[in-house]
């Protein structure tokens, strides 16, 4: 109970101080670091749980980032609307992917994740009339929630808080669910749990989906945090640097996503102001993270908490 409370209680007290003492630039990028954290999250469901490697997840998040944003343009920007078409877009691509790759294994699972995804770039950088092509869509409407307008960064930012803190007892809810034990189990022992009577494609379809809903829950705010939403959002590198984002911070540990992105979106943020090779530098963290830490950062911060643990003891 006591270690519940402190979950919540510390990452509250941390965006409480952060509302009250950053600026707006700082706002906006924690916001779009808690944004791509629920994101990654929901791939480590895939890939730390269901053992599911996907290069296609970025389609589920840049999609109904779209989504949203188009949205917003014709009906005006009421959270539950933007929330509500980003949600449903992610689930639907992810229900359409999981027809489609559940099926498989594997490199044919990595490979075929990756066709969808790009397939869903070509629809957004090809209809430019809907999704503005290349130059992608910009002007959009402040989001509101009934009287209230939230335009300022600061208020985009306790409502990226607010989604995380749900996305994560949403996430944890899961895994620890039976429905998230029986995807550990397709995972660990797939032929077992078939003759245990698991529907293998049921159990990573309905992990899939919920992984959809939550990566279109952020992307749905991303275009207003942002200010832009384009083709990037939704092609395969994104889908790959948010794997890279997920072993940085800790494959299996939920909220190691949330570190990755900050380590990732902050190398990316601030030193490529004074280099254009700061994709060097995060290959360098990736590989020491793989050497040093192969479970993460956050599993380094764990066996760190531990023995601390044991010396005050």
């Amino acid at each position: 109970m006591k270690r519940n409370i402190a979950m919540v209680a510390l990452p509250a007290a941390a965006a409480a101080a952060a509302a009250l003492l950053a600026d707006d630039f700082v706002l906006r990028f924690l916001a779009e670091i808690l944004l791509f954290g629920i994101a990654v999250m929901s791939l480590d469901i895939l890939i730390g749980f269901g053992g599911l490697m996907s290069l296609g997840h970025a389609a589920l998040f840049g999609g109904a980032a779209y989504a949203a944003a188009i949205a917003a343009r014709q009906w005006g920007g009421d959270v539950a609307l933007v929330l509500g078409s980003g949600i449903a877009t992610g689930m639907v691509l992810a229900a359409l992917m999981g027809v489609v790759v559940l099926r498989s294994g594997h490199l044919f699972l990595l490979i075929l994740t990756l066709l969808m995804g790009q397939m869903v770039w070509e629809v957004a950088f090809h209809w430019r009339e809907v999704t503005g092509g290349a130059d992608g869509l910009r002007g959009l409407p402040a989001l509101s929630l009934g009287p209230w307008t939230l335009s300022t960064a600061r208020a985009l930012f306790l409502l990226a808080a607010l989604l995380a803190a749900v996305a994560f007892v949403v996430g944890r809810s899961f895994v620890a669910a039976p429905i998230g034990r029986a995807l550990v189990g397709t995972r660990e022992e797939p032929i077992r749990m078939a003759a245990l009577g698991y529907s293998l494609f049921a159990v990573r379809f309905r992990a899939l989906v919920l992984a959809g809903a939550l990566a279109g829950a952020a992307g749905a705010l991303f275009p207003f945090v942002n200010l832009y939403v384009g083709p990037q959002s939704v092609h395969w590198t994104q889908s790959a640097a948010m794997v890279i984002m997920l072993v940085i911070g800790g494959i299996g540990s939920l909220w190691g996503a949330f570190i990755g992105s900050a380590v990732y979106l902050g190398i990316q943020t601030y030193l490529s102001a004074y280099t254009d090779r700061w994709q060097l530098c995060v290959g360098l963290v990736f590989v020491l993270t793989v050497l040093l830490l192969p479970n993460g950062i956050a599993s380094g911060l764990r066996i760190l908490r531990d023995r601390l643990r044991r010396r005050g003891a």
